[in-house]
């Protein structure tokens, strides 16, 4: 046997214990809710051993209950609980609107009454400008506009969790503080086309051998415009017989097409009855396998209406589409109004193949660029003939990309987020580089759930780096 270097202040013999155990966890305490906080649920202090005050995150609650909360897991800098009685409810809370949502997460607010859930959603939206950098609460509440909100059922994609156990086969989404699935026979933010399918998906996978489907993972849907374009995912390639009951499964709901997809392949296509294609500015664009869309049609409708809003007061003529996904900004920046030439930049070939066929149909004046701008974000050189700048990047923003706009960004920035984090984090690198925040729109696509998308208007008002 080999000698092995030791450390000399080691040691030996010494077995490293299990960490120790929380004491708060399990206990017990009343607490009264102050506030909703930022992923939905209801805020309160408790005081820790020592004396210290730590915040208790409570689900299901509304500002002013009194509740005996029992703690549940370390969350942060606090605790997360589960309400075991209420002592007090000054206000009625609205009914839920679905049967699940005491246990699915895919909803925290279906309890909060209408308007006081809009006006929630709203300040989400003063909050994160506040948090860019505008001290003044009455200047972030005045520049924020009404909140566009998506009705119930027109959530147009879906990813469902897939897990088959002894009790049966699950479909639908994470169940709250857990790793369980629920399953969601009925849901009241998605599109009653994409439950219809769920239900019947489900019915199929259960007269599958639970081997089968064992290797399926997830079941993602989008709604395109001609029909559901439905991808799924797994660890293994499908059997023959799989594959045949996909067909005909695919067949029997009248999908525009069934993919399967192993890790990180491609998706291949098992069943296609037509190509997925969506439009934007009336051009059809076809939709990659698990492609992005907006999460609903109203909520893009309202994005691009808040855009070609801003550019009926820009005198643009050149305009680039950071994070353009398949083009639902692209198109009609090009194509509506004022006609304009654009570069589109995406960082997924897919999506970037499918828009350069789209163009090619179209004859639209749209230059489509592969990059990664994440790892490789436009330099000064290709951003100098830019009359505006829009970007619409994934939830961790676009901080790169910030950086160099802040510097070498053109005169105006429209910029589209789905994290009011990020977006704070972002406007306020671009207001230190010199641009105005101008004019902030809420969009609410994701129904009952802390998630918001913001649209904003920025103007340069100190020159540019040279």
């Amino acid at each position: 046997m080999k000698n092995r270097a030791r450390n000399p202040r080691s040691r030996p013999g010494r077995r490293s214990g299990a960490p120790r155990r929380d004491p708060l966890i399990g206990v017990e305490v009343d607490v009264k809710i102050a506030d909703i906080g930022a992923r939905g649920d209801g805020l309160a202090e408790t005081t820790a051993i020592g004396g210290k005050s730590v915040l208790v995150y409570v689900d299901g609650v509304l500002p002013g209950d009194e509740v005996r909360v029992k703690l549940r897991q370390k969350r942060g800098d606090g605790y997360g609980a589960e309400v075991v009685a209420v002592q007090k409810r000054p206000k009625d809370h609205a009914a839920a609107k679905c049967s699940h949502y005491d246990q699915c997460g895919g909803c925290s607010l279906q309890h909060l009454p209408d308007e006081d859930y809009r006006i929630w959603k709203r300040h989400r939206a003063v909050q994160a400008v506040m948090r860019a950098g505008i001290s003044d609460a009455g200047a972030a509440e005045n520049m924020v506009a009404a909140l566009e909100t998506s009705p119930p059922a027109s959530r147009r994609r879906a990813d469902f969790s897939v897990i088959c156990t002894q009790d049966g086969v699950f479909v639908g989404f994470t169940e709250r503080f857990s790793h369980h699935i629920v399953n969601v026979s009925d849901c009241a933010v998605l599109l009653p086309a994409i439950v219809d399918f769920r239900n019947q998906c489900q019915a199929f996978l259960e007269s599958l051998p639970r081997e089968t489907v064992a290797i399926i993972r997830n079941v993602v849907v989008n709604a395109a415009d001609n029909g559901l374009d439905v991808m799924i995912g797994a660890t293994h390639e499908p059997n023959l017989d799989l594959r045949q009951g996909l067909a005909e499964l695919a067949d029997h709901v009248d999908l525009a097409r069934l993919a399967w997809k192993v890790g990180d392949h491609a998706a291949e296509p098992v069943a296609q009855r037509r190509t997925p294609e969506v439009r934007f500015a009336d051009v059809p664009v076809f939709v990659p396998s698990g492609g992005f869309l907006q999460a609903t049609k109203q909520g893009e409708t309202a994005l691009t209406n808040a855009i070609a809003s801003a550019l009926s007061r820009i005198p643009a003529r050149q305009v680039i589409d950071l994070f353009c996904g398949i083009g639902s900004f692209t198109f009609p920046l090009a194509l509506t109004g004022d006609r304009r030439r654009v570069m589109a930049v995406e960082g997924d070939i897919a999506a970037v193949r499918a828009m350069q066929y789209a163009v090619g149909r179209a004859s639209a004046p749209i230059e489509v660029v592969h990059r990664d701008l994440f790892r490789q974000p436009l330099d000064a050189e290709a951003l100098k003939d830019a009359d505006v700048v829009v970007f619409d990047p994934p939830r961790a923003g676009a901080l790169a990309q910030c950086e160099i706009l802040a510097n070498f960004g053109p005169e105006w920035i429209l910029a589209v987020s789905c994290n009011p984090a990020t977006f704070a984090r972002d406007m306020r690198l671009l207001r230190n580089g010199g641009y105005e925040l101008q004019q902030v729109v809420p969009v609410d696509q994701f129904l009952w759930s802390p998630h918001l998308e913001m649209f904003a208007v920025l103007r340069r008002t100190l020159p540019a780096a040279a």
